[in-house]
């Protein structure tokens, strides 16, 4: 029997770097956050007995912020950090100390793709190692400058091989996987990880605006349906107020994180924005037992093949940055034009037809 234990979300709040300042500059602001985080991950293990197992989850671009992506690529790269590195260092020594699972965020750079960075999520074990890094792959393109590891899909997969798109790991509070931010509007995504045996995904976030809340309040359905609809636990922080950043609301992102369990039922929710935690505990018995039942496990009744052929057609195309990675924002918005064209002239001939 597996013993239930304790989800804890830390919705923190980001002081913004600015990237036009000396990478020095950047990087002491990383640092603050980090000290700041670090200290949350003490409040959270405050009341955690000896022997409790805990996981401790962070938000997306926690280190960060979201500086503007019309930035250049040569200023973003400043912001981002090697996983693992010294940054993941002091939240191993967290993980160790507190004998607690640490699930983060942070724009990564990587020796094997100079010059490009990847939104990553990452697992940090209880002994301090880093057991899972996944690489956003559904970018928000208004927002995010980032490589997605489908942009350099054969070279990614020839390096790392085919499970590393979407990995999931085994541990002793269930097999962990992550999805990130704009990942949840896709539910392919969750779906992959829960076919691979995922039971709890950790999905770090910095949802802006008006879609984290009535009257269309994505967000949380978003939570809820890759919830129910793969019958896994989903863990999603929110970020808190953006900090030193006049020319934004503080609570542009609306916070409001959450704890969702295998059946879409909402065990806890922050009400507010803002640096807080939540909590709930997770029963991954009862998850399985869920999972072993005829009824109401969609998983077991899927059937792949049907959905094969509308799959294989391409609709926005891989490996377009295989040579170098974008510069800015336009180019990437012309690619998406021409799949938007691509898609409705396909659209239009279904209904000829």
């Amino acid at each position: 029997m597996a013993e239930p234990y304790r989800a804890v979300v830390i919705q923190s709040d980001v002081e913004m770097v600015d990237p036009s300042r000396p990478a020095s500059q950047v990087k002491q602001t990383i640092n603050r956050n980090l000290t700041r985080i670090c200290q949350l991950i003490d409040w959270a293990a405050c009341e955690k007995s000896h022997n409790e197992k805990l996981l401790i989850a962070l938000p997306e671009s926690m280190l960060h912020g979201f500086p503007r992506a019309e930035r250049s690529l040569k200023e973003l790269l400043k912001c981002c950090i090697a996983i693992p590195g010294p940054e993941t260092q002091r939240l191993s020594e967290k993980a160790v100390e507190h004998k607690t699972y640490v699930v983060g965020h942070a724009w990564e750079v990587h020796p094997d793709w100079p010059d490009r960075h990847f939104g990553t999520a990452f697992i940090i074990d209880d002994k301090g190692e880093v057991i899972l890094k996944y690489r956003k792959i559904q970018l928000a393109f208004d927002i995010d400058a980032l490589t997605s590891p489908h942009d350099v899909l054969d070279d990614y997969i020839e390096r790392y091989g085919e499970d590393s798109l979407l990995p999931v790991v085994d541990t002793p509070l269930g097999r962990l996987g992550c999805f990130i931010c704009y990942d949840g509007l896709y539910p392919e995504i969750t779906r992959c990880l829960a076919l691979k045996g995922a039971e709890v995904l950790i999905h770090p976030t910095s949802w802006f605006g008006v879609t984290c809340a009535e009257p269309y309040d994505w967000w949380e359905i978003q939570n809820r349906m890759r919830a129910a609809e793969n019958s896994c636990y989903v863990v999603a922080p929110n970020a808190g107020h953006t900090l030193n950043s006049p020319k934004r609301p503080k609570a542009q992102v609306p916070g409001r994180s959450m704890i969702i369990d295998y059946e879409g039922r909402l065990l806890a929710k922050a009400g507010t924005s803002g640096e807080l935690t939540i909590d709930a505990t997770i029963h991954l018995d009862a998850l399985r037992h869920k999972r072993s039942l005829t009824r109401w496990n969609p998983l077991v009744t899927l059937r792949t093949e049907a959905y094969a052929p509308v799959y294989q057609q391409s609709v926005y195309p891989p490996n377009l940055w295989k040579e170098e990675p974008h510069d800015n924002l336009q180019q990437v918005t012309k690619a998406i034009l021409a799949s938007i064209r691509k898609f409705m002239d396909r659209d239009i001939i279904k209904k000829r037809r």
